[in-house]
């Protein structure tokens, strides 16, 4: 194969669906910042009947309805937090589900919290072997749009936390603590195509090699035939005792393409997306800037196509079989990102996210009576719209795609859109999470559920997506009693019932 990894492992996982396996399961995490605006996110009803609100109306205008649960009224019920701070202690709960042992002194503020297990996505990855593709490419990978951060925090810019420790100087409770290594993300999406489509041609993804691959499949040309170009070459060079065995081969590998087209594997499905620019990149930085300091534009714009070309690498990716496991976080928890034209009026406006939510006094549900903080609280429920919109357009996409087996990409990605806090007094309840995709892999969309009068811990949510994943589904706590979270029963109580039917 030339070397060739990519396309070695593109047979290798066709051949397996071909006998039989189907369309692998796929995960992505996603995340946005600062919480939401209960009143505006809360639907009207509940279950399938439901009205959607009008943070919300993206994805029901995107067509993702019945792609969806809408879930409200969770919380980190049971979990230890020792000193880390709304936003910070928000992300690590979120994507880990176990107990927070301290803070890192990290050089600033005091509240940077460490991770006391493994995240979700590699513990997925650890127990379900569906999850890991064959091949050299990366297991999985992590990608940002915005890093900028208060303070030299590592918990707001990181979904992803590995099995492995390591020991960190603590600044709460003090001297050193053992923390899950973070496993950062990547900052520029052209570097995040160069991980994974880097060896999916012999030489490496320079452009003549890629636009030599886009022309092999526009032409529908299969992976086989690079495989039967290879044993022509080596035909030629062998000597002639050696021939028969060539073709022998050559011949079943035609019989091979044969089998694989009848099943419907079709490696021209496996397309990559248009190389990102090398000077598209996530800001990063410490700035405390709480005053809204002026001279700012709009950086929406930026950071809208970052979460764009991010995700094209991860969908194409996730098409060619090449990943199965991802995550994509819009930005920081304490989100720098500054928005044009969302503060009711003042068109003209520009103002940075979580700063500007520092500015609300009092709660937010019920609305605050001060009209200045009406406004805000408006800024907050207009930026989360801006973000449900960015995210309907990539759902879509994913909806819209087909893997090489011919299977609809999102009936097989469950891609769950979580927030590190409920709402911009950054208080950890009732919090609110998000669900996309799944189809074919049991996970019931089209429903809306409210907890708010008996708040279930967010990790149900972990294990009602787990049960896809499982094969013994009905008792899924079975495989993953020795993960970290599962050692403190007081942070979950078990699936969510309804979100979950066994696929028939």
């Amino acid at each position: 194969m030339g070397g060739a990894f990519g396309l070695s492992t593109l047979l290798s996982n066709l051949e397996a669906s071909a006998e039989g396996a189907g369309s692998p399961p796929r995960f992505l995490l996603m995340y946005w910042p600062v919480g939401t605006v209960p009143s505006s996110f809360r639907p009207m009803g509940t279950g399938r009947d439901y009205t959607t609100s009008p943070i919300l109306q993206p994805f029901e205008a995107a067509g993702l309805r019945e792609d969806m649960i809408v879930l409200y009224g969770l919380s980190d019920k049971g979990l230890i937090t020792t000193g880390s701070g709304g936003s910070e202690g928000g992300v690590v709960l979120r994507t880990t589900g176990a107990n927070i042992p301290g803070t890192r002194e990290n050089g600033g503020e005091r509240d940077d919290a460490v991770a006391g297990g493994p995240s979700f996505d590699q513990i997925f990855l650890k127990n379900v072997a569906r999850l890991s593709p064959l091949g050299s490419a990366p297991k999985y990978v992590n990608a940002i749009g915005d890093a900028r951060v208060d303070s030299h925090e590592t918990s707001c810019v990181c979904l992803s936390y590995d099995y492995a420790t390591r020991s960190t100087p603590s600044a709460t409770p003090g001297g050193s603590i053992t923390e899950n290594t973070p496993l950062l993300p990547e900052l520029s999406p052209a570097r995040l195509y160069a991980q994974i489509f880097a060896g999916f041609m012999p030489g490496g993804a320079t452009d003549a090699n890629q636009q030599e691959l886009r022309r092999a499949l526009q032409l529908k040309k299969s992976v086989l035939d690079y495989a039967l170009t290879e044993l022509e070459r080596i035909r030629g060079m062998a000597p002639a005792s050696e021939r028969d065995k060539i073709d022998v081969h050559a011949d079943a590998i035609r019989k091979l393409e044969q089998q694989l087209s009848a099943r419907g594997g079709d490696p021209a499905r496996c397309r990559l997306p248009e190389q990102p620019a090398a000077e598209l990149i996530a800001p990063t930085g410490s700035t405390v800037d709480y005053g809204n300091p002026a001279g700012l534009v709009d950086e929406s714009p930026v950071l809208a196509e970052l979460g764009t070309r991010h995700t094209d690498v991860i969908r194409a990716a996730f098409q060619c079989d090449l990943l199965r496991v991802a995550t994509f976080q819009w930005a920081s928890a304490v989100d720098k990102v500054a928005f044009k034209g969302l503060k009711p009026g003042d068109p003209e406006g520009i103002y940075r996210h979580h700063p500007l939510s520092h500015r609300v006094v009092g709660s937010v549900d019920p609305l605050p009576s001060r009209d200045e903080d009406r406004d805000v609280v408006a800024f907050l429920a207009n930026v989360h719209t801006w973000f449900n919109e960015k995210t309907a357009t990539i759902v879509k996409s994913f909806k819209e795609a087909t893997d090489v087996l011919g299977n609809p990409l999102l009936d097989t990605t469950i891609i769950p859109f979580v927030t590190d806090t409920a709402d911009a007094t950054h208080r950890r309840s009732p919090l609110p999470s998000l669900i996309f995709g799944g189809r074919a892999l049991g996970i019931q969309g089209g429903q809306y559920q409210n907890f708010e009068g008996a708040p279930r811990p967010h990790n149900d949510v972990w294990l009602s997506i787990a049960q896809a994943y499982f094969p013994d589904a009905e008792s899924v706590l079975v495989p993953l009693a020795a993960e970290t979270f599962a050692q403190n029963p007081a942070s979950f109580t078990g699936p969510i019932a309804g979100l979950w039917q066994k696929p028939k």
